[in-house]
Order: C-alpha cells, then sequence, then structure tokens
C-alpha cells in the first residue's frame, strides 16, 4: 500500500486516481486493531486490483487527519472522483468490503444510452397491426380451431409448471425449516491476506473460515484473522488459542511467531481454536 506523507500528497493520489475508488487506511503504529487490520487490507488490495489502497500514519501526516476530522484509529475512508464516499471507523472489515463492492465499479447507469419507448434505434416500436394480432379472422374454421387448442394448452402447461415450482418451494423451505420464520442471515466472512498456503480453522461453534496465506506470514497474522472474523461474527472468545489435532500442538504466544513454513502448516492445514 501507498504511504501517504502529506496533505498535497493526498490530494495528487485521489487527482490522479479519476474515477477509480480510492481506500484511504488512517493508522497508528501504537494502534492494536490497525495492526490486525493491515494484513487484510494488503490482502483485498491484492484482489481488488482496480481499486488504490494508501495508508496514512496520523502521527505523521497530522494535517490529513485534521482534514478530514480523523480522530480515531483505524479510520478508513473511501474516495470517488476525489469526494468522500464514506467511511468506517475501527476494524469492521466486513463494512469495508462492502464499501468497496458498491463503488469499485462505478455506476452501471452512466452514460446517455438509450431510452425504451424513445427516439432512435426505439426498442419498443409496435409491429405491424396484422402481424401482431395474427390476422386468423380469415383463416380456415379448423386452423383457427388447432390455434385456439394451442393456446389452451400452453396456458395449462404454464399453470401447472408454476403450481409444481411453488410446491417446490414449499418443500424446500419445510424440508430446511424456513416456513414462518425469517430466512438465516449470511454469515459475513472476512478473507485471509492472499498466498499459496491453505489454512482452515474450526471455531468453537463447529462453523469453519479459510484463508489464504504466504508460507512467510506467521500464526500471529492466522490469530489475526481468525479474530477478525469472530469480531465480523460479534462472537467473543477472549484469549482463545490455536491448535492441531495430528499431532496436538497448542500453540503458545512464543510459538505464533513462527512462520507457516517453520510450523510445517504448508501448503494447507487445518487448525482448531481453543478457549
Amino acid at each position: 500500500m501507498k504511504n501517504i506523507s502529506s496533505q498535497a500528497e493526498l490530494n495528487s493520489t485521489l487527482s490522479s486516481a479519476g474515477s477509480r475508488l480510492v481506500v484511504v487506511d488512517f493508522f497508528a503504529t501504537w494502534c492494536g486493531p490497525c495492526k490486525t487490520l493491515a494484513p487484510i487490507l494488503d490482502g483485498l488490495e491484492r484482489k481488488h486490483t482496480s481499486t488504490i489502497f494508501a495508508k496514512v500514519d496520523v502521527d505523521v501526516a497530522q494535517d490529513c487527519s485534521r482534514s478530514y476530522s480523523v480522530t480515531s484509529m483505524p479510520t478508513i475512508l473511501f474516495f470517488k472522483n476525489k469526494s468522500e464516499v464514506g467511511r468506517v471507523v475501527g476494524a469492521d472489515v466486513s463494512k469495508i468490503q462492502s464499501y468497496i463492492k458498491s463503488y469499485e465499479g462505478g455506476s452501471s447507469f452512466s452514460g446517455s444510452g438509450q431510452t425504451l419507448g424513445g427516439g432512435g434505434n426505439n426498442l419498443a416500436a409496435k409491429a405491424p397491426e396484422s402481424k401482431k394480432k395474427g390476422n386468423l379472422d380469415n383463416a380456415p374454421y379448423h386452423i383457427r380451431l388447432w390455434t385456439a387448442v394451442g393456446h389452451l394448452s400452453s396456458g395449462i402447461l404454464s399453470f401447472c409448471h408454476k403450481c409444481l415450482q411453488s410446491l417446490a418451494i414449499v418443500a424446500t423451505s419445510a424440508k430446511t425449516g424456513l416456513i414462518g420464520d425469517q430466512a438465516p442471515k449470511e454469515i459475513e466472512t472476512v478473507e485471509g491476506p492472499g498466498g499459496d498456503c491453505q489454512i482452515q480453522v474450526r471455531l468453537l461453534d463447529g462453523s469453519s473460515i479459510r484463508g489464504d496465506f504466504e508460507p512467510t506470514h506467521t500464526l500471529k497474522q492466522v490469530h489475526d484473522f481468525v479474530q477478525a472474523n469472530l469480531d465480523a461474527r460479534r462472537t467473543k472468545a477472549p484469549g482463545f488459542k490455536l491448535m492441531t489435532n495430528f499431532p496436538k500442538i497448542v500453540y503458545t504466544d512464543e510459538e505464533m511467531k513462527q512462520t507457516l513454513e517453520e510450523a510445517k502448516l504448508t501448503p494447507r492445514a487445518q487448525l482448531i481454536v481453543t478457549a
């Protein structure tokens, strides 16, 4: 991520970005949540290549933090066409991802386009009246009869198809226990920083998350990734540790400094969260 050291440098970055989305991380070196968020933002930068990511150390570029009234760290600001379009205060990764998905592609409805029913190549131009009606008034009786039977059969088949669809929906809902209740909310998932090493982690509730890491990433970074997912799910697990089952190893604070390669957790491994 690009380091911004002054308001002038930030203005230059916003100007050169044009219509691209710019994500700016206002952080402090002494801020714990900022350190947790940093590798996640690095991963998002690698994934969202059309978006510009930058970071501002509030103790170095104080004019930037004053200009945008940043008083809490981390604060993530989102800019489009040099204007602020949103901000997230705190390491709320799900909100950050939501802003990126909303703004990185621009508006899908920009440009003049064609208006349905308007001038130019009018898509709503009427077909000749005779062709639209089929003009069967003068057709032989047996032709009109078979046409009517065809329309009737088509209508019956369409009705039966809709009935079967409705029955299938009801059966599925009954099976999953959704009738009379709201659909389950989608579980927010925070992405890993990215890499060739796949780490799957089983949480305390039995569900699993998976993140991609580099072999040089540490177990502490995996721990931070798990913490970010727990925060996104609003799940409390104070003081949790990571462990493996085969062989059974509960990683101590000192062992968390190991890289995944040193801990022999490459190219893929499964870890378990333990209280």
